[in-house]
């Protein structure tokens, strides 16, 4: 075990005692745990392999503990077990809201010369780290980075609201829409509709999984003519109530069954969405999601 991850060990034990708590209660023991803290775990981002989940055995730069779920593969488990049940060799992969590649790097390395990963990553400097860990797990051939948000139409410039101290949390501000946990500077950036993407040569995909912090509903409007004709089965991180209302009436237009897992605390829920006509019912058991609560139409 190397200096880093002991290092992150004993930070998640001591944090799990809630010695930091009591820490910083007082105030000169606070200064001194913050300067260990620091002395410990760098705030620049190093080369860490990732230690489980879906993207095992890979590297990616990730600053502890800031990322320390990712680094122990830890983040979005329920949507990685369905992706891992989803996925072939062959499949296209899109990745809406792929941040820094913890889902798209994982599916990438499972891929043949046939299949790909196509992600869509609105932050700039998310979408620069992604490339840096494709190019260091030499899965450059199989992984897409497409610097645009992904909306309703597309357009050379729209509201983002970055991620501030998550960089993760960033989405799109425009339309009323705004990212639920953004706290970080306004951009300007290109987006894309996904039937737009298609249209200019974009391959088409078999499975679409969509994280970006609210918007999901006008991702989904965007890729109308995709979903209606090609009919990819979709898995979404839902992050507001008014996002869940209005994709539940588009499901019933494109004739779409799903599965909705919500938690106690009802956001983000998680959706598994399939064409009528495709089996979801033995997707559901591969991934493990039939065996939880759920609502399903």
């Amino acid at each position: 075990m190397n200096f880093d991850a002991l290092a992150f060990r004993v930070y998640v034990a001591v944090e799990g005692l809630g010695v930091t708590h009591l820490l910083r209660r007082v105030p000169r023991l606070a200064r001194n745990a913050r300067r260990l803290r620091k002395f410990v775990l760098s705030d620049t981002p190093k080369w860490r392999k990732v230690r489980s989940g879906i993207s095992e055995g890979l590297w990616m730069q990730l600053q502890l503990p800031k990322q320390g779920r990712l680094w122990r593969g830890e983040h979005e488990l329920r949507l990685q077990k369905a992706i891992l049940a989803a996925i072939s060799p062959e499949t296209v992969f899109y990745d809406i809201g792929a941040h820094e590649g913890s889902i798209a790097l994982g599916v990438a390395q499972r891929l043949n010369r046939s299949g790909c990963v196509v992600a869509f990553e609105a932050d700039p400097q998310n979408a620069q780290s992604l490339r840096s860990n494709a190019e260091r797990n030499n899965l450059t051939s199989s992984l897409q980075v497409v610097s645009r948000a992904v909306w309703s139409y597309s357009t050379p410039g729209i509201g983002f609201r970055r991620g501030g101290t998550q960089s993760t949390h960033g989405g799109v501000e425009a339309d009323g829409q705004h990212p639920v946990l953004s706290g970080g500077e306004m951009i300007a950036i290109p987006a894309i509709a996904l039937d737009d993407f298609v249209a200019s040569g974009g391959r088409v995909p078999q499975l679409v999984k969509i994280d970006v912090e609210g918007g999901e509903y006008e991702v989904l409007c965007g890729g109308t003519e995709l979903f209606t004709k090609h009919r990819p089965i979709i898995v979404v991180e839902v992050h507001h109530e008014r996002a869940a209302s209005q994709i539940g009436p588009w499901l019933t237009r494109v004739r779409y069954a799903s599965r909705w897992i919500v938690p106690a605390e009802r956001f983000p829920s998680c959706l598994f969405a399939w064409p009528e006509e495709f089996d979801g019912a033995a997707w559901m058991r591969r991934s493990g999601a039939e065996a939880e609560p759920c609502q399903t139409t």
